[in-house]
C-alpha cells in the first residue's frame, strides 16, 4: 500500500460537522418520525439523558469515522468529485446500510426507520468525502 496523507484538520471538521446535521435531521426533519418508529416520547427520551457524555462519543465516533474515509479516500486516491462520491456511497452501502437492513429484518424495525437511520450515515458519509476531497 502506499502511503497516506491525511490533513487531520479536515477530519476533524467532518467529524464535527455530523453534529449539526444530525440536529436538523433528527430534529425537525424527521425527529417526530424516529421518535415514533421507536415508540418514543419525547419525555422518555429525556429520562437518564447525559447529553455530555452522548454528544462527546457521538463526536468521536463520527471524527473516526471520517478518519476512516480520508484513509480510504487516500488509498484509492479518489478525491475527484466522483471519486469521493463513490467512496461514501459504497461505503455507506456495504459497511452501513446493508448491516443496518439485516437487523432491521431480525430486529422487525420497519422499512421507514431504516431509512431515517441510515439516510442520515449516507449524507453524512457525502459531506465528510467532499470536506476531505476539497482539503486534503
Amino acid at each position: 500500500m502506499h502511503e497516506v496523507t491525511i490533513n487531520y484538520l479536515a477530519v476533524l471538521i467532518a467529524g464535527i460537522i455530523a453534529m449539526p446535521i444530525g440536529a436538523v435531521w433528527y430534529g425537525p426533519l424527521f425527529g417526530k418520525q424516529w421518535m415514533k418508529e421507536h415508540g418514543f416520547t419525547a419525555e422518555e427520551l429525556k429520562k437518564n439523558f447525559n447529553p455530555a457524555k452522548i454528544y462527546s462519543i457521538a463526536a468521536v465516533s463520527h471524527i473516526i469515522i471520517a478518519y476512516t474515509l480520508a484513509r480510504l479516500m487516500g488509498y484509492l486516491d479518489a478525491y475527484s468529485v466522483s471519486g469521493f462520491i463513490h467512496v461514501a456511497f459504497f461505503s455507506w452501502l456495504g459497511f452501513l446500510f446493508l448491516p443496518m437492513f439485516i437487523n432491521s429484518l431480525f430486529a422487525r424495525k420497519t422499512l421507514k426507520l431504516l431509512f431515517i437511520e441510515s439516510l442520515y450515515f449516507l449524507v453524512y458519509f457525502l459531506v465528510a468525502a467532499f470536506l476531505i476531497s476539497i482539503w486534503r
